[in-house]
């Protein structure tokens, strides 16, 4: 037997969505992406890995498409999965900004930057960067968030908005970027010398004096090197 629907019995999926995701299953599931594995998730989120496999088959139901492939070695993020990701950082996101905006408001805090250095970046760079914009926040009233993290050609943690700014090198033309991030050279840096990336012992670090002499290197007074940028 079949029965017709009206305009007034058509299923209300949008509602039914608003009434039923909640900002703890986007968390979830943004945890789930950083640590890689549901049970490493469950952890960073103090709940038990079967309330969390609950959480994430309920927020299934309610988009109505599986978001993970669970694999004994991980997850992986279905086609869905990685665009409600990718929506959910932007919701928590525009959350913590708007709570923040709030305190900020009622005198309670000083607006927040979240800034990436990577650990493999020169020292003196470092030293001078993090000086130069500390100075610059302090006198704009903002308070500065260190994280050392990797930061890739795609600048990933500035995408998936884990951190607002960082501090790398622009290995393509500034218009190659994808939007928002924005490009600002904060000066000029030359290595003592280049060698290719897959020289040497790769588990010391280290290279023998015969390797080397082998090798085409390039001094840097010889040849200058692209600046590093800053997107954010």
């Amino acid at each position: 037997m079949t029965q017709q629907t009206g305009p007034d019995q058509q299923p209300r999926v949008g509602t039914a969505l608003r009434q039923g995701i909640e900002l703890r299953h986007l968390r979830y599931l943004v945890a789930v992406a950083d640590a890689g594995t549901i049970t490493h998730a469950a952890r960073r989120m103090f709940v038990t890995q079967p309330t969390l496999s609950q959480q994430i088959r309920r927020l299934e139901e309610l988009v109505g498409a599986p978001l993970l492939h669970r694999r004994r070695t991980g997850v992986r993020f279905t086609a869905a999965g990685r665009v409600l990701l990718e929506e959910s950082r932007a919701v928590l996101s525009m959350l913590e900004h708007g709570v923040t905006r709030s305190r900020q408001v009622a005198g309670l805090g000083r607006p927040r930057l979240r800034f990436v250095l990577p650990p493999n970046l020169p020292e003196g760079l470092v030293v001078r960067t993090a000086s130069r914009l500390r100075s610059t926040a302090d006198a704009a009233g903002v308070d500065v968030e260190w994280l050392e993290a990797p930061l890739d050609a795609e600048f990933t943690p500035i995408r998936q908005r884990r951190a607002d700014a960082g501090l790398g090198w622009l290995m393509c033309s500034p218009d190659a970027l994808p939007d928002p991030l924005e490009v600002v050279s904060v000066g000029e840096f030359e290595p003592e010398v280049w060698i290719p990336a897959t020289a040497g012992n790769a588990d010391r670090r280290t290279i023998s004096v015969d390797e080397l002499a082998d090798m085409d290197v390039v001094h840097h007074h010889a040849v200058p090197v692209q600046p590093p940028t800053t997107p954010g």
